[in-house]
This record gives structure tokens, sequence and C-alpha cells, in this order.
């Protein structure tokens, strides 16, 4: 068993370069997908994520590394895993080791999607979504043919609350508390390699192939 992880602010990219790295043999693994099915499954796990979530709080580091264990104790021999917004602390990542370690796998790399703050505001403040059918589009890179209108069904475009500028930041902040002191803990095991996500989502995706092979 293999692991790659990818690690990076919200909004640099990681999802979509998830998806590209899963058409080539990786098992894209979303802590937010999982915790849904568990919770969808009334899992012990899921009812515990469940109420601390009912509650307003953050599910624990205790159920997030959980459920991780339980996704690897059932996986395949050989299995090739890419993590998209795990670990997200210290805390995380630590017990993600010993849990390779107990299963002998083995974390391979750690690519890290560096982006200033001001272009990931405008990223994401600049997205607007169809409350009907889902379609997402982009004031800049991805505009609809008439301003604040869906192509599709001509539905009025919303900015989603998680895209709100003052949203976005709080995100940012939350990530450099929690999350960014991860960097120097891979760094110093000599497993970061960083690309520059303030380029186009294709020369992101590209750079990350290229250096996975």
């Amino acid at each position: 068993m293999t692991a790659i992880i990818l690690l990076g602010p919200p909004g640099a990219g990681k999802g979509t370069v998830a998806e590209e790295l899963a058409r080539k043999g990786y098992g894209h693994v979303s802590t937010g997908e999982l915790l849904r099915e568990q919770i969808r499954q009334e899992t012990p796990l899921g009812l515990a994520a469940k109420e601390r979530l009912a509650h307003g709080k953050f599910v624990s580091d205790e159920i997030v590394v959980g459920m991780i264990r339980d996704l690897l104790e059932h996986a395949k021999a050989g299995q090739k895993f890419l993590f998209d917004g795990f670990p997200r602390t210290m805390v995380q990542a630590e017990e993600f080791d010993q849990l390779l370690q107990s299963l002998e796998g083995t974390l391979d790399e750690v690519i890290l999607l560096e982006c200033p703050d001001d272009v990931i505001v405008a990223r994401l403040s600049g997205r607007r979504v169809c409350p009907v059918c889902g379609a997402v589009y982009h004031v800049e890179h991805n505009p609809p043919d008439t301003p604040g209108i869906c192509n599709l069904d001509g539905s009025e475009l919303k900015l989603r609350k998680d895209d709100a500028p003052e949203t976005v930041k709080k995100r940012l902040r939350i990530y450099r508390e929690r999350t960014a002191p991860l960097i120097d803990f891979y760094k110093n095991k000599g497993l970061i390699h960083a690309v520059d996500a303030s380029l186009s989502i294709d020369q992101v995706r590209r750079a990350v192939i290229e250096r996975l092979g």
C-alpha cells in the first residue's frame, strides 16, 4: 500500500488535481466524502461525528483517523491512495505515520500546492453556482453567456456562503493555524514537492502528473 498527500490551502486546486490522478489509478480519498458515508450508514464513527457537527464543533482527530484506519485496513494489497484534505492537523499526521507503519504501507510524496492568499480569495469569491442544476461558473475565467444567468436553465446564479470573501479569509486563517505546520513536518522527512498553484489549472495538473510520472 502506498500513499500520496495533496497539501495546500482551500482554493489551491486540490480537488481538480485529485480528479486527474484518480483517472490514473489512484484511489482518491476525500475525508468529507468518507464522513458523509459514515453518517449515512450510522456507524459509531458517523454518529459521533454527527453529534459534534450538530453542536457546531470540528470533527475530532480521533474520529477522522478512525475513518482512515477503517479504510486502509480493508484495502487491497498494492493499492495506491491519494489523500485530499487529510491530514489536517499535526495529531492526524503523526497518527497517520503510525498507522501506515503498522500496515506496512508507505507515504511516497506530499504534493504542496502553493498559492498566495489574494489569488485564492479572487479565485473562490469569483465563483457562481446555479442553485437548480449545480453548474459552476467564474466571473472572470468561466463566465456565463449572460452575466449572472445559468447557460443551461436560465436560473439566477448565486455566490455560495463558503465563497464569500470574508468566509474565504477565515478558512485561510484556519488553514494557517491548523494545517500549515504540516509543511515543515513533511519537509523534514524529505517528502515535500512544491507546485505553483497560482498558474492555470491545466499547468498545475501537468506539473503534478509529470512529477508523479
